[in-house]
């Protein structure tokens, strides 16, 4: 990652992209914006929230240390809109999937203590504009697009993305499942979306494990009943059979394990599962694991902007999406290389503060300890007999100062 004592934040973080402008001489052939360049600069406005594609050029402008670190003083955003347009999809795929390795090499012991290894897997959409997204046509008032992933568990603060398969919003989370559910060593965590029973029986026969929320009203034939504790949260561990019509119109029974418990704010819930060598307690927790992908989701729209879409082309919304999964990778493995404490949000705003100050200056901030240890204003008791009736207040009448 290099030594230099005075380089700034910014120059740090975009470095670590494993690029090179002389691997692209076709791309690169009479451009300013050359790929690299492209490349540092988009995800830098993923890092930092940039708005739009005006935003972009006159930070680009304004500031000395992004133009050192994307190695260009100025360009307009016409210019950044036809490349992020043109930019090559499996490239950045490539370059995702290359950061993506590196973080898991920090964590080479991932999974949750007495849970094991936990995949999560879910979708998201987002939403694009009524005319120019008719290439993402999927109703009358709907066009959009669905990002569909597989998140790790790393550690309890940690989770990234291993795969990622992008699609218009007409893609059922079913239809990718069979892409996804790969992983033997490991438990997938699927929610209501992808209650399939030919899924069910599919990674039943290849040794795949899973954890899958079923509807209230899903029938389900009980074959035996295991004894749970008088109290909630279990409120049923079963063996059942659930059973569908295969292409021949037969009907396939397979044989499954139910767990029905309530979380802490009283709500049911219904899981399936193949998993046996686990307490129904812990099938229950694996679950409640599902809502660290809730969470993600919501971290890389708010945090790496990724809802702000920057143009609706297709080309461009698929570009977009990987630009933001490498913004969120570097921020992992700038904290990993850092030893921050801070959660990946906290980190990425102190990141934000001094992106464009020496990365000296950043290591000793996040190094600071506090300076003051205040206790707070203390509390006195009143003395005297307690109010045992509410207080009464008048109509204040005030003007103001003309």
């Amino acid at each position: 990652m290099g030594t230099i004592p005075n380089q700034s934040v910014i120059c740090k973080c975009l470095d670590l992209l494993p690029l090179s402008d002389e691997a692209f001489p076709l791309f690169n052939h009479r451009r300013r914006l050359t790929l690299v360049k492209a490349v540092k600069l988009l995800v830098e406005a993923q890092l930092n929230q940039r708005a739009d594609l005006d935003e972009i050029s006159q930070a680009l402008r304004a500031n000395r240390e992004l133009q050192q670190a994307v190695g260009l003083k100025s360009i307009s955003p016409s210019q950044v809109v036809r490349t992020l347009d043109n930019l090559p999809l499996e490239v950045l795929q490539r370059v995702w999937l290359l950061l993506t390795q590196q973080v898991a090499q920090m964590y080479p012991e991932q999974g949750v203590t007495g849970l094991g290894k936990l995949h999560l897997i879910d979708s998201t959409s987002l939403s694009l504009p009524e005319l120019a997204g008719k290439w993402a046509y999927c109703s009358k008032h709907s066009n959009g697009v669905k990002v569909h992933l597989k998140l790790v568990i790393a550690d309890s603060d940690t989770v990234y993305p291993t795969q990622v398969i992008c699609s218009t919003l007409g893609v059922a989370d079913s239809e990718v499942a069979l892409d996804l559910v790969v992983d033997k060593d490991a438990i997938h965590v699927l929610d209501r979306g992808y209650r399939v029973y030919r899924l069910y029986e599919t990674w039943l026969e290849q040794g795949l494990r899973f954890v899958a929320r079923i509807q209230q009203n899903s029938r389900t034939l009980v074959l035996h009943e295991r004894e749970v504790a008088p109290h909630p949260p279990v409120l049923r561990d079963a063996d059942v059979l659930v059973s569908y019509k295969n292409a021949e119109k037969q009907l396939v029974e397979v044989q499954l394990r139910l767990v029905e418990y309530t979380d802490e704010k009283g709500r049911q819930y219904r899981v399936i599962t193949n998993v046996w060598d686990k307490t129904a307690e812990q099938i229950s927790e694996i679950y409640h694991h599902r809502w660290l992908i809730e969470i993600f989701f919501k971290w890389m729209k708010q945090h790496v902007s990724l809802i702000h879409l920057y143009s609706s082309r297709e080309k461009a919304v698929w570009n977009q999406i990987f630009l933001a999964l490498i913004g969120y990778a570097l921020v992992l493995l700038l904290r990993n290389e850092t030893d921050a404490a801070q959660s990946p949000w906290s980190f990425l705003k102190l990141l934000r503060c001094y992106m464009c100050q020496a990365w000296n200056r950043f290591l000793q901030e996040l190094q600071r300890k506090p300076e003051k240890f205040s206790k707070g204003r203390q509390k006195k008791g009143k003395t005297g007999r307690p109010q045992t009736k509410p207080k009464k207040y008048k109509t204040v009448k005030k003007y103001a100062n003309q």
